[in-house]
Formats: structure tokens, C-alpha cells, sequence
């Protein structure tokens, strides 16, 4: 399904925008938010105290230091642990860091180990193409210690990813669900899905990237720095590089957010094209096969396939390049300052301790610092997925179209004054269309194809809005009425039926799910279809399988006809209804529809002479205009009427 300006670029201006109305459906969601963010800040102070228990043991144990004698001070989180160890033995010592890391171990998990072990588990295996990674998105959740803290982080996050995932993934599937019907006319059902199934968990990174991780990682960066001027202001070039680290990973990313914005968004087209491909084949594999065509298919599937991988190596290559160039200045800064800590603990002026905390220190460096340069990289792909999925939601939907009023009772009466409707193309359908109907009359609209009987019939349920003119609900104009009392009032049974992988009483009930037994065996009477449905092994229980595929094009009408005489609409809309059926059947139709006018006023669309004869009155239709309306007998003695001449072409056309 197409979107407005899908394809079109944005700009810095517009990702910011983006990153706005992502955090402002993500803002009802805080507290779960804040709640993460306090326990990744206790993760990241935990990290933090870890190198000072082994500066001790290197230090004191294997150096054999007098405890409180080391060169460089400790800071005030870390003193209290070496206060503890003034008085003991070495041996002491030992099994004091021991006692402090089993604790450790169960608390936090292994030491140092809590990011990479929890995000492995926790991912999913996926491919080198979005869909595959967004299913990982969808259930992103990490922790940078593990043991019970780093369990209970990543449950808790894990669960507010999902309730977030889901309420965008629910509102998007809402609002294509409550899109004008004619607004797939011309677009990809695939590319819908899509939309929600894998550009909607790009909210989750937007959410964590902009909320949690740049708190988290200042936080530790502010920790480090502040620990490395308090604690090692004897090296100047460690304090240097604490600064420097983090604006010169962030430099190396700027350059490149632009083009990465462009290869992510390609990427997501490109996936949509294949989704659709797919879609579309299956929707279609009878006639697929029946015209041999499999091969052509799959050379389509198998070219946009190509495409959304090569596209989405595009943009891979942009995170490869992004992990080079970070790799590069963190590991230059790392051999620059090591030189000079080497220096300072032959000097004496260091311990060889130090070196344990400075290289746990220089790896949070690391690691922070290649977070926040990722960080506005990262955002160029998920502003991209959300730019998708806030096209869908900023559509206008028929409700939009529409007031807020509700009719008393049931309408009576449907008018239609002066309806024009153009096409966005600049055809022009209706022309000033003029009709009335009632309760307890058939209507048949009858024209040649492309003369405007179906969407004339569109105007009524209110799929489509007229240009000009007004549609009538018991003289209240649709547009001030409430969208559900609209459909409550107009039901539409379409040309091509549609059958859902459900019982056949829940496809008869969807026309009124408050329906009873006695009513859906009803209405399939009427349509002619409990001859069938009583045949099928569980009977009305049996379900019908993905699109109805084990019933015929004509059980199918018939059932789309009974889920419309099941519903409780004054106004009843059929688009052929009878195009399906063999003789018998249409006139056991026919006669059930005239059993219905008593209580609705039924508009039908038809072709069949058999069918049109039976209307109370027959409305031609040419070009857009209404140019005859009466009975047949009256319709049929004008000699040179429209009518009349498309009766003689259809008797013609069957003699022959």
C-alpha cells in the first residue's frame, strides 16, 4: 500500500520531527521507561566499582603493597571496599574478594560479562535484511550485568518492549482497518502488512536510543572522567583521552547519517515490494497455475528479492564502515594512553593495579563512547521505519469524514441530491445524480460497464465522498453522521465475495455478530447456500479454510449474500449478487429478495434481465447520469429508450 510521499527524502529537520512524535506516543509508557533507566544506572555503577576489588589483589596481594600505601588515591565509592581490607593478611585478602565476587556472581553474574551474554540470549536469529532484524526490535531488551539484577532488568524491559510494540502495532492495523475501501483499490496489501509487522518495532530503538542510553551512557562517562581527574591526575593524557573519546567517535558518525537515512529507507521499500510479490502470488495461485505461469512468478519474487538484500547491503555496509571507523579512534586512543600508563608505572608514579582499572575504565570508555557516536547513525534507520508507519496513521480515514450524530431509528429514506464524484485522475463518474429510495422498494441499477453503478452505490455506505452534492440518510447529509451508524445503516455485499478461514456461521455472522442460529440458517436459506452448508462434514460448524478455497466461486456469492441478509441494515447494497449463480438459484435468490423489501430497501446492481425484472424500479445509468427510471413494462415501451436497447443487445447476445 502506497503512502503519501513514501518515497520521498527527508531531512535532518524532519528526523528530529520524527524523533518528537515517536517519544510523544512513547511519553503515557515513563514509568516503565524510568524504571529501566534506574536499573541500567545500577548496572552501569556496578561495572564501574568492579576493577577496584582486582586493583586490590594486584596491588596488595601479588605486589605485596601495604593496603593504603598505593600511589594513586581511590575515590570516595571505591574507598569503603579498600577500607575494609586494612588489617588482613594477604590470604585474608583473597578469600575476602572471593566471598565479595560469589556475592557478586549471584547478584550480577559473571564479572564483565553482563552486556554480551544478556544480548546474545536474548536475540533471535536473523537475517541480513530488515524484516528479519525488526523481529529482534520487537523484542529488544538488554542489561549490562547479569546474574538476578541483570535477570530481572531484561524480563522487565522485555516487557515493556512488548506492550509498546504492540499498542503501535494495534493503532497502525486500526487505522489501515478504518481506511475508505476504495484506498486499496490501487495499492499493495503486502506493503500494509509490512508496515505493521516490521517497520513498527522500529519504535523500540527511537524509545531506548533517545530515552535511556544517552542518560546511561553520560552518566558513565561523567563517572569515568571525574574517577580518572580524582584518581590519575598524575597522567594528564588519561584525563585527555576520558574527554576526547566520546566527541571524536561522535565526529566520525555525522558525515555519514544522511546516506544512511536514504539506504534505510530503500531498503524498507524494497522489502515492501518483495512482501507484496508474495502476497499477491499466493492471493493468486490458482490462477497462477492455471495459466502457467509459476516460473514468471518466481522470477518476480526472486528479482525483488535480490533487490531488498542488495538494498539492505547498502545500508549494512554504512554500519560496517561506522564500526571501522569507530574501532580505529577508540583503539588509537587505547595504545596512546597505555604507552603513557606503562611509563607512569615504571616511574612509580602509577601501580601496576591501576592498569586493571584503567583498562576496565577505557573498555566503559569504549563501549559508552561507541553508544552515543552510534546513536544519531542508529536513529537514521528507525525514523526511516517510523516515517513509514506515521504516513499510515496521519491518512484520513472515514472517519474523519464524517460527524458524530446518531439516528434515532433505523433510516427509512435514502436521497441522493445532485451527486457528482471525479476521480483523482480527473474522470468523471457521477454527474448531478438525483434518486430517492425507501423501505420496502428494490432499486436496480442497471448500465452498461463503466457507466457509474458502482460507484454510485460506493456513495452510499459512504466508501466514497461526492465532489459535489449531498447523500441522505432520513434527510440527515452522511457527513454529519457518525461513521458506525452509517454501516449500521447500509450494508454492502460486493461483487467478489470474500471468505474468511473461520466456521461458516461466523462468516454468515459477520453481517451481525449478535446474529442467532435460527437467523444465519435463515439468511442462508434465503441465499440459497443451506443446501450446501448442510452437505460440508461439521455442517454450519465446518471452517472454510484460507479465502474459501474448498468452495466454488458460487458458494462463495451465496454466502457473502446471506452474511447481508443476516445484518440488520435498513439499507441493503448488492453488486451483482446474482453473477455467480445458475438459473435455479437466482430465482430462489430473487424471490428471497422479494420477501426482503418488506423490511429494507435493497439496492441492486444487476445485469441479468431476470433479476432487473423484478425491481419495483429500474434506474439506467449512462455515463455518469441517471437518463431512465421506471418498471420494466414501462422502461420497455419506450422504442428508442436506453433501456430498451440494452434489453434487446443482452436478449440478442444470449439467442446467439
Amino acid at each position: 500500500m502506497s503512502a503519501p510521499h513514501d518515497s520521498r527524502e527527508f531531512g535532518t529537520r524532519e528526523t528530529l520531527w520524527l524523533v518528537v512524535r515517536s517519544l510523544a506516543f512513547v511519553w503515557p509508557y515513563r514509568r516503565l521507561i524510568a524504571v529501566k533507566l534506574g536499573l541500567s544506572f545500577v548496572g552501569v555503577s556496578v561495572i564501574l566499582i568492579l576493577p577496584w576489588p582486582l586493583k586490590i589483589l594486584v596491588d596488595h596481594v601479588v605486589m605485596g603493597m601495604p593496603v593504603g600505601t598505593a600511589p594513586t588515591p581511590y575515590p570516595p565509592y571505591a574507598q569503603p571496599l579498600l577500607d575494609l581490607m586494612v588489617g588482613l593478611t594477604p590470604f585474608q585478602i583473597v578469600w575476602a574478594i572471593v566471598g565479595i565476587s560469589l556475592v557478586g556472581i549471584v547478584l550480577i553474574g559473571a564479572f564483565g560479562q553482563g552486556a554480551a551474554s544478556d544480548r546474545a540470549e536474548g536475540e533471535l536469529a536473523e537475517g541480513l535484511d530488515t524484516a528479519t532484524k525488526s523481529e529482534n526490535l520487537a523484542n529488544v531488551s538488554d542489561s549490562r550485568v547479569s546474574g538476578l539484577l541483570g535477570l530481572y532488568e531484561y524480563r522487565y524491559q522485555l516487557r515493556a518492549t512488548h506492550r509498546i510494540n504492540h499498542d503501535l502495532r494495534s493503532m497502525l492495523y486500526r487505522r489501515l482497518m478504518a481506511l475508505p475501501v476504495t484506498r486499496f483499490a490501487d495499492s499493495s496489501i503486502g506493503d500494509a502488512m509490512y508496515r505493521v509487522m516490521y517497520d513498527t518495532p522500529s519504535i523500540s530503538r527511537v524509545c531506548y536510543d533517545i530515552l535511556v542510553t544517552p542518560l546511561v551512557s553520560v552518566y558513565a562517562m561523567a563517572v569515568v572522567i571525574w574517577t580518572t581527574q580524582y584518581s590519575f591526575s598524575v597522567l594528564p593524557s588519561v584525563i585527555a583521552m576520558a574527554w576526547l573519546a566520546a566527541p571524536m567517535v561522535l565526529v566520525t558518525t555525522l558525515l555519514m547519517t544522511g546516506i544512511t537515512r536514504r539506504r534505510s529507507m530503500a531498503s524498507r521499500q524494497a522489502g515492501a515490494a518483495t512482501t507484496a510479490t508474495v502476497e499477491e502470488g499466493m492471493s493468486n495461485i490458482v490462477a497462477v497455475q492455471s495459466l502457467g505461469a509459476s516460473a514468471r512468478q518466481r522470477e518476480s519474487f526472486e528479482a525483488d528479492s535480490a533487490r531488498s538484500f542488495r538494498r539492505f547491503r547498502g545500508y549494512e555496509l554504512m554500519n560496517l564502515l561506522l564500526g571501522a571507523l569507530q574501532g580505529t579512534v577508540i583503539i588509537g586512543l587505547t595504545f596512546y594512553v597505555f604507552y603513557d600508563v606503562a611509563n607512569a608505572i615504571i616511574d612509580g608514579r602509577m601501580s601496576a593495579g591501576d592498569y586493571a582499572v584503567l583498562y576496565g575504565f577505557f573498555l566503559q570508555i569504549a563501549i559508552t563512547a561507541g553508544a552515543l557516536g552510534a546513536l544519531w547513525f542508529n536513529l537514521q534507520n528507525s525514523v526511516a521505519g517510523m516515517k513509514r508507519v506515521f504516513d499510515v496513521l496521519d491518512m484520513a480515514v472515514d472517519a474523519d469524514h464524517h460527524g458524530v450524530r446518531r439516528l434515532p431509528e433505523p433510516a427509512r429514506r435514502v436521497a441522493l441530491e445532485d451527486v457528482s464524484f471525479r476521480y483523482p485522475d480527473g474522470t468523471l463518474a457521477l454527474d448531478g445524480v438525483r434518486l430517492e429510495g425507501r423501505v420496502g422498494e428494490m432499486i436496480a441499477l442497471v448500465g452498461a460497464t463503466g457507466a457509474g453503478k458502482s460507484t454510485l452505490a460506493y456513495t452510499l455506505p459512504g466508501f466514497i465522498r461526492p465532489t459535489s452534492g449531498r447523500v441522505l440518510l432520513d434527510g440527515v447529509d452522511l457527513t454529519a453522521l457518525d461513521v458506525d451508524c452509517v454501516r449500521e445503516n447500509v450494508a454492502f455485499v460486493f461483487q467478489e465475495p470474500v471468505v474468511f478461514d473461520d466456521t461458516v456461521t461466523n462468516n454468515i455472522r459477520m453481517g451481525n455478530p449478535g446474529g442467532t442460529a435460527e437467523e444465519v440458517a435463515a439468511a442462508a436459506r434465503a441465499a440459497g447456500a443451506l443446501e450446501f452448508v448442510e452437505a460440508l462434514p461439521d455442517g454450519f460448524g465446518t471452517r472454510l479454510g484460507q479465502g474459501g478455497a474448498t468452495l466454488s466461486v458460487g458458494q462463495k456469492q451465496r454466502l457473502a449474500i446471506a452474511r447481508g441478509l443476516v445484518s440488520r441494515a435498513p439499507v441493503l447494497v448488492l453488486d451483482e449478487p446474482t453473477a455467480a449463480l445458475d438459473p435455479e438459484t437466482e430465482n430462489a435468490l430473487v424471490g428471497a429478495l422479494q420477501a426482503e423489501r418488506a423490511r429494507r430497501l435493497l439496492i441492486v446492481i444487476a445485469h441479468r434481465l431476470s433479476t432487473i425484472r423484478s425491481a419495483d424500479r429500474i434506474v439506467f445509468i449512462e455515463a455518469g447520469r441517471i437518463v431512465e427510471t421506471g418498471t420494466h413494462a414501462e422502461l420497455m415501451r419506450h422504442r428508442t429508450g436506453a433501456y430498451r436497447r440494452f434489453v434487446e443487445l443482452q436478449v440478442g447476445e444470449s439467442a446467439a
